[in-house]
C-alpha cells in the first residue's frame, strides 16, 4: 500500500474532507490533496502525525517477505470479474452470486456493492464467505419497495436495525441472496462510496461495485472477523491496482 492510500483511507475512515484535514493537521489543504494522488511523498513522521490527526494511529511491523498474495492476486486480474468469482465460489454460489447481481443491474435505485462478493469481483484472491452480494443503495426504502414488488423474500434479521453494519438480507426466488447493507462503519454509504465506486462490466451486466481501496478501507473498520479476514488480500489488491494505474 501507498502512502498516498493511507492518507486517503485515513481521511475518509475519520469522515474528514481535505480541508478538514488540513486544519486539524496544519498543513495546506494542496498539499493533503498532492499526498492523496501521489504527486508528492509525505515524510513518515507527516504521514504518521496526519494518520494521528485522523483519530488513528499508523502501526509499522517487520514481517518476513510473502508473496504468495501478489501471485494470486495476478492470477485472479487475469480473468474476467464473473469468471474470478466462479473461480473462487462452488458453482452454485457463484451462480447465485450472479443471479442476484443481474437482479441489481436491472434495478431503478443505483447501488454499490460491497463486502466479499466486491472484492472478488476486483480481484482479491480471498473466497467470499458465501454467494451473498451486499449492497448500499442510494435510496433504501426504494430499493425494498422493488424487492418486495420483485418478489423477493424478506429475512428476520436482529441486525437489520443496528445502530452501526446494518444488514437484511433478502432472497431470490430460484436462489441468490442481496443483503441491504447501512451505517458501514468507516463510511458514509452510497454518498461517500460513489465517488470512487467503478462500473463493471460483470457477464454483460453493467453492475457498480466499491474500489479495492474503499474495500479495504470498510473491511479495516468492521468489527466483523470475516470482513477483516479481508484485509491482506485486499492491500495485496491495492497494490497491485496501485502500481498499475
Amino acid at each position: 500500500m501507498r502512502s498516498s492510500d493511507i492518507v486517503r483511507i485515513a481521511r475518509q475512515r475519520a469522515g474528514l474532507t481535505q480541508q478538514q484535514l488540513a486544519h486539524r493537521s496544519g498543513h495546506p489543504r494542496e498539499t493533503i490533496a498532492r499526498w492523496e494522488t501521489g504527486a508528492r511523498e509525505p515524510s513518515l513522521e507527516s504521514l504518521r502525525a496526519l494518520v494521528r490527526a485522523c483519530g488513528l494511529e499508523l502501526v509499522l511491523a517487520l514481517a518476513e517477505g510473502d508473496d504468495s498474495l501478489t501471485g494470486l492476486v495476478d492470477d485472479q486480474l487475469a480473468l474476467a470479474p464473473a469468471d474470478r468469482l466462479r473461480r473462487l465460489l462452488p458453482a452454485d454460489e457463484a451462480s447465485w452470486a450472479l443471479r442476484a447481481l443481474a437482479w441489481l443491474a436491472a434495478a431503478r435505485t443505483p447501488s454499490i456493492v460491497v463486502g466479499g462478493v466486491a472484492a472478488a469481483l476486483q480481484g482479491a484472491p480471498q473466497r467470499p464467505r458465501d454467494g451473498g452480494v451486499e449492497v448500499v443503495a442510494s435510496d433504501p426504502l426504494a430499493l425494498t419497495s422493488e424487492m418486495e414488488a420483485g418478489g423477493l423474500e424478506a429475512t428476520d434479521s436482529h441486525e437489520r436495525f443496528a445502530d452501526s453494519d446494518r444488514r437484511w438480507p433478502w432472497k431470490l426466488r430460484g436462489g441468490g441472496t442481496i443483503v441491504l447493507a447501512g451505517a458501514l462503519p468507516g463510511s458514509g454509504d452510497f454518498a461517500d462510496l460513489r465517488r470512487s465506486a467503478q462500473q463493471l462490466d460483470v457477464d454483460g451486466m453493467s453492475v457498480r461495485v466499491a474500489h479495492p481501496r474503499d474495500l479495504l478501507r470498510l473491511a479495516d473498520a468492521s468489527a466483523r472477523e470475516s470482513e477483516r479476514s479481508r484485509v491482506p488480500g485486499l492491500g495485496a489488491l491495492l497494490s497491485q491496482v496501485s502500481a498499475t494505474a
